[in-house]
């Protein structure tokens, strides 16, 4: 039988999605993967704004984030094409479970979904990270969307910045592109312009990395 989206049932396989996404979150509880992976619609095809019909085996970029954390390897996808669950759905969660919704939707390729989804997410923790959720807050240190880089400093605290630092200290070569990416990113976007900042220490960006430059130095050289 063929799908609307003209792919065969053989050819989607949503457990495996699902796989996928469960082993993004290993320090977490099965039960509260499982209930928050219940709620992202994989079986729904959807259009963008370009008109690009997206099958359900498309929901997720090739492209990864290869990250190592607390021992772990993890692929985080680049970039989430799946559509929000509606917030009433997902706000009647227990708070464990909306964290874990809010780190998929951390990779959407919607900036302000991204930032909303930050925004909700950093609200829950109230300074102190669910270890599960660090390496998604932290693969966004790297974004192009001024206003997240934004919502991650006024949100840095003591124990997320310690978090930064442990994950840092298990992938250096992540941390050097990052740093790169913040340099390459204000070179093209914000440089010059009516945002710009004609000095690179003044960007929002520069200003979070060196805040976690902080973090990394040992404590006798504070």
């Amino acid at each position: 039988m063929k799908w609307p989206w003209e792919i065969t049932a053989s050819e989607y396989q949503p457990g495996r999605d699902l796989r996928r996404l469960a082993a993004l979150f290993p320090q977490a509880e099965a039960s509260d993967v499982q209930a928050a992976l219940a709620l992202l619609p994989l079986d729904t095809a959807r259009r963008l704004a370009n008109g690009q019909l997206l099958r359900p085996a498309d929901f997720f970029s090739e492209a990864v984030l290869p990250l190592a954390w607390q021992g772990t390897p993890l692929a985080i996808p680049y970039r989430l094409y799946v559509q929000e669950p509606a917030p009433e759905v997902w706000l009647r969660l227990p708070n464990r479970q909306r964290q874990l919704l809010h780190c998929l939707y951390l990779r959407h390729y919607d900036g302000y979904v991204r930032q909303r989804h930050l925004e909700a997410l950093l609200a829950l923790s109230q300074g102190a990270p669910a270890a599960c959720t660090v390496p998604f807050t932290f693969s966004l240190v790297g974004e192009y969307v001024q206003e997240i880089l934004g919502v991650l400093l006024a949100h840095l605290t003591p124990a997320l910045l310690a978090s930064y630092a442990a994950l840092i200290a298990e992938n250096p070569l992540y941390w050097r592109q990052t740093q790169g990416r913040v340099a390459s990113y204000w070179d093209v976007y914000y440089r010059r312009g009516q945002r710009g900042n004609s000095q690179f220490r003044h960007y929002v960006g520069a200003r979070l990395l060196a805040q976690i430059q902080v973090a990394l130095r040992p404590a006798a050289t504070r």
